[in-house]
């Protein structure tokens, strides 16, 4: 059994899904490991909302789970599930009746604070939760294609080739729309700060 759990997390994460079509539960608690921080952050800084971003997210997953009998493995593993929450998110846009990308709710202290890799201080931790106030910020004032990118290259971690498959773009359009971006962030952050 502990030879099961080993070839489990050194699986791929297309291996993983295959087992869990076969009815092998723990490879899809395998995957959820692997990919729910970074999928609800993508989530939650593409809505700014945590009560979207929570309930995107899991539909996301559900959405993994329904296609347990019907999944093929013709694409990255990696990039279908992040194609479910980008065509999630279209929808949740599409479906509001207000803007989407509005300054909604902010992650409360605590989870700001859980997110640190290493204790800070009081003043550290005032100054950190500061930063991430100013590029949130900065974030929603791009447009949603600009925002798109940084986010899935920067949160998900796709190379530029990966984003321009995704979003069904040419890799020199990603390429544009990240510099575009960084270059109104650094701006949006200057003037903020």
């Amino acid at each position: 059994m502990v030879e099961t759990a080993v070839t489990r997390e050194n699986a791929t994460d297309t291996d993983l899904m295959l087992a869990y079509c076969d009815g092998d539960n723990l490879s899809f608690n395998e995957l959820y490991q692997r990919h729910r921080t970074p999928l609800y952050r993508f989530i939650l800084n593409s809505c700014s909302n945590e009560a979207t971003a929570a309930e995107l997210f899991q539909d996301v997953w559900s959405s993994v789970t329904n296609a347990r009998h019907s999944y093929t493995a013709t694409a990255n593993f990696n990039a279908w599930l992040y194609r479910i929450a980008r065509n999630r998110l279209i929808d949740a846009y599409r479906s509001a009746s207000s803007n989407p990308l509005k300054n909604a709710d902010t992650l409360d202290e605590d989870t700001q604070i859980t997110s640190l890799q290493a204790p800070l201080r009081p003043d550290e931790v005032a100054e950190a939760c500061a930063r991430e106030s100013v590029l949130s910020s900065a974030l929603n004032t791009l447009p949603v294609p600009q925002k798109e990118v940084v986010l899935l290259r920067h949160i998900a971690g796709f190379t530029l080739e990966e984003i321009a498959e995704l979003v069904d773009e040419k890799p020199e359009t990603v390429k544009s729309r990240l510099r575009y971006a960084f270059t109104k962030l650094r701006n949006q952050v200057r003037l903020q700060a």
